[in-house]
């Protein structure tokens, strides 16, 4: 082989190995380039869920927000609503009492009750019964028939004064069931009406009754 041949051997040699080369970085940085893209698209999505998990959260949070404000001013207006309504029946219920009073068969149950009450806590024998205005004599003499067969003498006293109602007085205890005593302790009958307002629509019935005078407490 002359020289030349010799020569042009070698290069196609040197060319060969450089294609090689070549093509071995090229088929490199293809699978570098192939990579580095899936992890950039894998990063992507990545980032991509973290902000929709981020943007769920904060949309639950802002409903859970919303969720107690309105919650809270559902309370605030049924909490307005009771006290409008308690405020009402409260300023109503020295009349209701006068009225049921006035009526012999709730005046009967109401003097039964305080005279039950009494009983429980006062010794027989001597009782002075104070009362207000309208209890009819015959009604008087019935219960004052009544208390002797239990070993009590009843003294009864009107006292226009006192209002709808009568209390019971012996050795220096009272049982009182007049209308200014049962209204006394404004705390206990608020938390009453209360009661009936949380017992539902029927006890609700009945306070938004009071309030229009329609109904009246048992004492």
């Amino acid at each position: 082989m002359d020289p030349l041949q010799a020569t042009d051997a070698l290069l196609a040699v040197i060319e060969e190995d450089r294609t090689r080369q070549c093509e071995a970085i090229e088929a490199d940085a293809h699978r570098t380039a192939a990579q580095l893209l899936g992890e950039a698209r894998s990063a992507a999505r990545s980032r991509v869920r973290e902000a929709l998990v981020q943007e769920r959260r904060r949309l639950r949070d802002a409903l859970a927000a919303i969720d107690a404000a309105l919650a809270t001013e559902v309370r605030l207006h049924d909490q307005r609503g009771f006290r409008a309504l308690l405020d009402k029946t409260w300023e109503r219920l020295p009349s209701v009492l006068a009225a049921r009073w006035s009526d012999t068969g709730q005046r009967s149950e109401w003097v039964h009750h305080i005279v039950e009450s009494a009983r429980a806590v006062l010794p027989a024998g001597s009782w002075t019964i104070a009362h207000g205005p309208g209890w009819p004599t015959p009604e008087r003499e019935a219960l004052a028939e009544s208390l002797e067969r239990l070993g009590i003498e009843a003294t009864f006293v009107e006292q226009a004064a006192f209002g709808p109602g009568l209390e019971v007085r012996s050795h220096g205890n009272r049982v009182d069931g007049t209308a200014a005593g049962l209204t006394a302790d404004a705390g206990e009958v608020g938390a009453r009406l209360l009661e009936y307002l949380a017992a539902g629509e029927a006890g609700a019935r009945f306070v938004a009754g009071l309030a229009a005078n329609e109904l009246g407490p048992r004492p």
